[in-house]
């Protein structure tokens, strides 16, 4: 029996590998570590042990088996060593002619006593010593914190990565070094970096363009000559020629190896422009209106002048949709200015609708941070309600609206939030039904409560003030998939006859925990609330719960949820892809 390493060690019991072979392992470890590092350490070894990747191989025979027991003790020690843990002692045991039995006796992991760190170059001037002290201060493996080489690597590439992103994309590490000393089982580290000039940006060279000419391209250009050299600043140029939705890929480089006077280097932007003009067709369906055909027509150079027109005729069973949309080039104010169009029907829970819509907008600002529009709208509307004669509703309306996104992520957030508000207002009596005002605003929140456990929430209200006579497009109804789920999509308003109808005002909200299983599947349970209806002194909050599945697709997150709604009293299947922007 192995001797424990200090007074407060224990033997784990014993954990068997079986990788589907003949030949099995067992391991014990003698250790005063937590349950926690306890299993990650029997995880290393049941993961990265050479002896279980032979065990695999059909063609092992005993003659092998035999001397890769002898050698795995040494193995242990030098796996072991990367987790912190050095001195490392195994024993080994044979009591069956296939089985192999390891006690481990694990010294107490390494701990950090002595940090040396030095930066060298043009960091140290006065002009960049917030920098130079942001760097040293966010060193990451400081004194007195356990020693690993996953934590070793990260450190290193982190202080390194620290100047790379910002004015110094010449930055190196010239020395890094750490000492063990296996009888304290304490480690020096000394570490020096030279940062290199500081660069700065200089011209933008487009190479690639086919259909397009770069003075087209050049208000997309967010970059400043003179400005300093960072990479997310770099990353901004590609998400704006990205999101012109012209080109299929985008890389921008710069030429710090080869810097002109004063440290200035060019930038290089190669694009891929995608094809000029396409048609898309596709099939789907969404628990919210049924099953889905859609026929999109594309134009990327729509007159020769690099607008880009993107139409679609959209047939499902509760609802059709004719779309026409023209987007113009940014210009050189960084303003981004659409033409809207679209025909929309609509049939849910007895209240057909007819918009037909004619608008224009402008957008500017970040569309991925911070982002605003203004807009005039045109709408008429034929609405019939429970199957009564047509009513006929117009409002010419202007908008005002902002979006707002702090996330880690864009696809699948797991930490952030998502904010929207928009302001429609009808000041025209003569072109209008009435004069009203429609304010809606949208708040998300994404929290990770732990390493595999996620908290989402969601709150939204609305309400419309002024006139009696509003189109129904501008009221508001709940219910659904992003919405209350365990209720049909806007069964949930003001009830006139047998017909589900808007209302003038609105509040809904959702709180939702996501356990993780895997890096990929989940399992949510959620409370859903919310309701539209005439006036506040009316509102019921309609409730909804449930489960679902969630999966990280490659294309954004993918969840079906089973909900009980209930005013209903019933359970329905709700299906969503994506985050709700």
């Amino acid at each position: 029996m192995l001797l424990s390493m200090n007074a407060l060690a224990q033997e784990t019991p014993w954990f068997e590998v079986n990788t589907g072979s003949i030949y099995k392992t067992r391991f014990s470890l003698v250790t005063d570590a937590p349950p926690a590092q306890t299993a990650s350490l029997q995880e290393l070894l049941e993961t990265h042990l050479s002896l279980h990747e032979a065990m695999q191989n059909p063609r092992m025979n005993d003659s092998e088996w035999r001397r890769l027991v002898q050698k795995t003790p040494r193995d242990i020690a030098d796996l072991l060593a990367t987790a912190g843990f050095f001195n490392t002692k195994a024993q080994v045991y044979q009591p069956a002619a296939h089985l192999a039995e390891f006690r481990i006796a694990l010294p107490p992991q390494a701990i950090v006593s002595n940090v040396a760190l030095t930066i060298a170059g043009e960091i140290q001037q006065p002009a960049h010593q917030t920098l130079y002290a942001a760097a040293q201060t966010n060193w990451s493996l400081p004194v007195n914190s356990p020693f690993t080489q996953q934590a070793w690597s990260a450190a290193k590439r982190g202080i390194l990565s620290s100047l790379l992103r910002a004015e110094f994309p010449n930055a190196k590490m010239t020395r890094s070094q750490a000492m063990v000393n296996p009888q304290t089982q304490q480690v020096q580290i000394t570490i020096s970096l030279d940062s290199g000039p500081a660069v700065r940006i200089g011209q933008v060279h487009f190479h690639g363009l086919q259909h397009y000419q770069a003075s087209q391209l050049r208000p997309l250009n967010t970059l400043s000559t003179g400005a300093p050299y960072r990479q997310a600043d770099l990353l901004t140029l590609q998400n704006s020629l990205m999101s012109s939705g012209k080109f299929r890929a985008v890389e921008v480089a710069a030429n710090t190896d080869a810097l002109q006077a004063d440290h200035i280097a060019d930038v290089d932007v190669t694009v891929h422009e995608l094809e000029q003009k396409s048609i898309r067709f596709g099939v789907g369906a969404s628990t919210n209106t049924g099953a889905r055909i859609v026929f999109n027509y594309t134009d990327r150079d729509l007159f020769d002048r690099g607008l880009l027109w993107d139409s679609s005729i959209r047939l499902e069973q509760r609802l059709q949709a004719a779309t026409s949309n023209i987007g113009f080039l940014t210009d050189e104010k960084g303003y981004r200015d659409s033409i809207q169009n679209s025909v929309t029907r609509t049939d849910l829970e007895g209240q057909i609708t007819t918009a037909v819509q004619n608008g224009v907008r402008r957008y500017w600002g970040q569309p991925r941070v911070f982002e605003q529009f203004i807009g005039a709208n045109l709408l008429y509307e034929f609405l019939t309600v429970d199957g009564e004669s047509s009513q006929f509703n117009k409002a010419a309306t202007l908008a005002y609206g902002l979006n707002m996104r702090k996330l880690d992520n864009t696809l699948a957030p797991t930490k952030g939030w998502i904010f929207n508000t928009q302001f429609q207002f009808a000041p025209l009596d003569r072109l209008s039904d009435g004069r009203f005002l429609q304010s809606q605003a949208r708040i998300q929140g994404f929290y990770p409560l732990t390493t595999s456990t996620q908290w989402l929430g969601r709150l939204e209200v609305g309400a419309v003030t002024g006139a009696s006579s509003v189109p129904a497009t501008y009221l508001f109804r709940a219910g659904g998939d992003q919405s209350v789920r365990g209720y049909a999509f806007q069964s949930l308003g003001v009830k006139e006859a047998d017909a589900t109808i808007g209302g003038r005002v609105l509040l809904t909200g959702s709180s939702e925990i996501v356990q993780w299983l895997t890096a990929s599947w989940g399992a949510a349970m959620f409370v859903d609330f919310g309701n539209a209806a005439n006036r506040w002194k009316d509102y019921e909050p309609a409730l909804g719960y449930g489960l679902g599945v969630r999966w990280r697709s490659p294309i954004g997150p993918v969840g079906v949820d089973v909900a009980y709604g209930e005013k209903t009293d019933d359970y329905r299947l709700h299906f969503n892809l994506g985050v709700n922007f």
